[in-house]
């Protein structure tokens, strides 16, 4: 008998890959109207995102160049970009 694996947001697998609450994450959601499909988080002064498989990670239109995605890990099939903040 195999078991359905659960489909896991971007929010959950970023929670994961930094062993925290998943709401902690949630809670730093960067300009949802703007970036929905991939999802934006921020997490102190870096940005990340976990685009579903075969997806690329989240442009800013109006920005093209704002954010330099580096993969920083792969969980549940899906892969997880961090972009350093400028301050």
């Amino acid at each position: 008998m195999t078991t359905k694996q659960k489909r896991r947001t971007a929010a959950e697998i970023i929670a994961f890959h930094f062993s925290c609450d998943i709401k902690d994450v949630s809670e730093g959601r960067y300009q949802s109207t703007r970036f929905s499909d991939p999802a934006v988080y921020v997490m102190g002064e870096d940005y990340f995102c976990c685009p579903k498989a075969g997806q690329k990670p989240a442009v800013d239109k109006q920005f093209p160049d704002r954010w330099d995605w580096k993969e920083i890990g792969e969980w549940y099939g899906r892969k997880v970009y961090r972009a350093k903040g400028t301050a």
